[in-house]
């Protein structure tokens, strides 16, 4: 039987203009107990967000995207909830990420990644997050 991370109420929203990459982050979260809601556009992830932001529980994101940034996105994201937690998920040298947004970050899931880091970084975001559960 497969570990269960999350518990029934936790949401998780996965941001990733690769389609390829945000499938693969969904299914090893709904397979480990996750409900979730994925997007590949991040400029529609925040109109969700915007919308639904008391449903989320975890946010997982891409750093460099078109249209919209994942530091964009992450600080407006944080501008409605200062207390959702947020992994960044980069392919790029961590020297890259803004000084500005490691500390809004949980924590940073370097490319390529298996699946026990992803999981363990879910497991950990979501224990020393403060985040609160909303009824729906």
């Amino acid at each position: 039987m497969l570990e269960t991370i999350c518990d029934d109420k936790d949401v998780v929203l996965v941001v990733d203009d690769d389609e390829m990459i945000e499938e693969m982050i969904q299914g090893m979260v709904e397979r480990h107990g996750c409900r979730n809601v994925s997007f590949n556009d991040p400029a529609e992830a925040l109109q969700y967000y915007v919308k639904n932001s008391q449903k989320i529980t975890l946010m997982i994101t891409d750093l460099t995207m078109p249209v919209l940034s994942g530091p964009d996105l992450i600080k407006n994201a944080l501008r409605i909830n200062p207390k959702l937690p947020i992994i960044l998920m980069t392919g790029c040298a961590e020297e890259h990420i803004p000084d500005d947004v490691r500390p809004l970050v949980h924590c940073v899931l370097p490319k390529p990644f298996v699946k026990a880091e992803v999981l363990d970084a879910v497991r950990t975001a979501l224990d020393k997050g403060d985040h609160q559960h909303v009824s729906s």
